[in-house]
């Protein structure tokens, strides 16, 4: 087991922990990760698919930033809202792989995140990451107003990925410094070459959020699509709750629907006239005015959703009636 304090700086430390094949002082490989992941990371469910686990992890330290390096075979770990409750941490978590890819993703969207690409995750939101044998990467814990100052992030906090080439490499070549300079840096070094590290992740972040790629924003619509489509009949249907819910950032979902050509607004408003073209042509809605229809789609004025039905559809909600 490592479990090295240096003092380079007074606030600057490194400690780790490998697991095998043995019991590790007295518990299970699986028991000491678990215990050590929560321990840094705040509570989680792992599942192993091995009955002793392997794995080496190596951290760097100060009151401001951790550094995670590690390796191991394969795991299923998840950040749940239960655990969230009992242990709230306030920090993001910067995943960068060195070696094989993660799987990084929410419950309504999963990420197969490769060399080269970063994704950064608010630890208290739920997440799950997972990964194969003999994977390695690097997190980065990071306060959250670290990160907010610099974006002018007020709420939800997304889940970010950004690419491969530019601001992110320069990003991911530092981190990686910090990991080989480990036994020469001080507090004031490490904290100051973190700060450089976030800076450049969240110019990285904004320029991306202007063209996501293809595969992701595809997911992304399709989250989106499916989040409006249950949500529709909500009157506080949003762009910021699509954030919330399915993490990713206001920015970046409105540029993923302008590169197919349309908005939040227009999505939510087709949708709910959808609906109540549906709720207008069928007999168990007959009792309900044309208003109430309106109404229980998210409209407030009447004379507004006819005027957007015409122009959706060319024709009027009473000719829809009519056709009962």
């Amino acid at each position: 087991m490592l479990g090295r304090e240096r003092g380079r700086a007074p606030m600057y430390q490194i400690d780790g922990l490998v697991t095998g094949d043995r019991a590790t002082e007295g518990v299970t490989a699986q028991d000491a990760w678990r215990d050590w992941c929560n321990d840094v990371h705040g509570e989680f469910g792992i599942d192993f698919y091995t009955k002793s686990y392997r794995g080496r992890v190596m951290r760097q330290r100060t009151s401001t930033y951790q550094l995670v390096s590690w390796t191991g075979e394969s795991e299923y770990v998840r950040r749940e809202a239960r655990g969230i409750r009992r242990d709230p941490r306030g920090h993001y978590e910067l995943f960068v792989p060195l070696r094989d890819q993660l799987h990084v993703g929410s419950d309504s969207v999963d990420r197969a995140l490769r060399v080269g690409e970063m994704a950064l995750v608010p630890i208290d939101a739920p997440f799950h990451v997972a990964h194969a044998d003999g994977a390695a990467a690097l997190t980065l814990l990071i306060p959250f107003e670290r990160v907010d100052q610099r974006l002018g992030l007020i709420s939800p906090r997304g889940q970010r990925i950004v690419g491969r080439k530019g601001l992110p490499g320069v990003t991911r070549a530092l981190l990686v410094s910090l990991i080989r300079e480990r036994d020469n840096l001080s507090g004031a070094d490490f904290d100051s070459v973190c700060d450089r590290i976030v800076d450049l992740f969240c110019l990285a972040a904004a320029g991306d959020e202007q063209m996501p790629s293809s595969s992701g924003g595809t997911a992304v619509l399709d989250a989106v699509r499916r989040y409006v489509r249950e949500h529709v009949t909500d009157p506080d249907l949003s762009v910021a709750a699509m954030s919330a819910a399915i993490g990713w950032s206001p920015r970046y979902i409105q540029a993923v629907l302008a590169r197919e050509g349309t908005t939040a607004t227009e999505l939510i408003r087709r949708e709910r006239l959808d609906l109540a073209r549906t709720r207008l042509s069928c007999p168990t809605f007959a009792s309900q005015s044309i208003a109430d229809v309106a109404a229980s789609v998210g409209f407030s004025s009447p004379s507004a959703f006819s005027s957007a039905f015409r122009q959706h559809f060319g024709t009027s909600p009473r000719e829809v009636r009519r056709c009962i």
